[in-house]
């Protein structure tokens, strides 16, 4: 089972894509807790589209409504999601591991990423990825939600194999 020692702070990605997305949120979050959804506009995420995720934060965190994918983030994971809460998704470590890290991103109010990890994904083992989750807040005092995005490399690329 992995442990929260697999987050890192947003700072400590490596992909190019988790770093583009983070400098724009960063931009238009300004001195706010997070920008609002209404504050990310496609033609901000136009060449990251295809690996760009929305989450919606359900009941402060109880759970996570799963909103829109990119076209590379589907084929991933196989299927689209959107409207599916996370709880009722079949239990897994990927699942576990998002789980972890959107509670944390609520509970400490902050962006968080995790990897390069190889991925526990059913069928995707084959592949390292950086997963990078930032909070939006329609209030400006509560994550209401998360943009994210996803990096994938071939595995042995940023990690050592085991």
């Amino acid at each position: 089972m992995t442990t929260h020692s697999d987050l890192k702070p947003a700072e400590a990605i490596v992909g190019d894509r988790s770093r583009a997305l983070h400098t724009l949120w960063n931009k238009l979050k300004g001195e706010r807790l997070a920008p609002k959804r209404e504050d990310i506009t496609l033609g901000h995420v136009r060449n990251l589209s295809p690996w760009v995720w929305t989450i919606d934060v359900v009941d402060d965190g109880a759970d996570f409504r799963f909103r829109l994918a990119g076209d590379r983030i589907i084929q991933f994971l196989g299927k689209r999601y959107a409207g599916s809460l996370l709880s009722t998704l079949p239990k897994s470590p990927f699942f576990e591991r998002m789980q972890r890290t959107l509670t944390y991103g609520v509970k400490h109010k902050r962006p968080v990423a995790v990897g390069p990890v190889r991925s526990d994904h059913e069928g995707t083992d084959h592949w390292e990825i950086e997963a990078l989750a930032l909070p939006l807040s329609d209030d400006g005092k509560n994550v209401t939600g998360f943009l994210g995005t996803m990096e994938l490399w071939p595995l042995g690329t940023k990690t050592k194999r085991h």
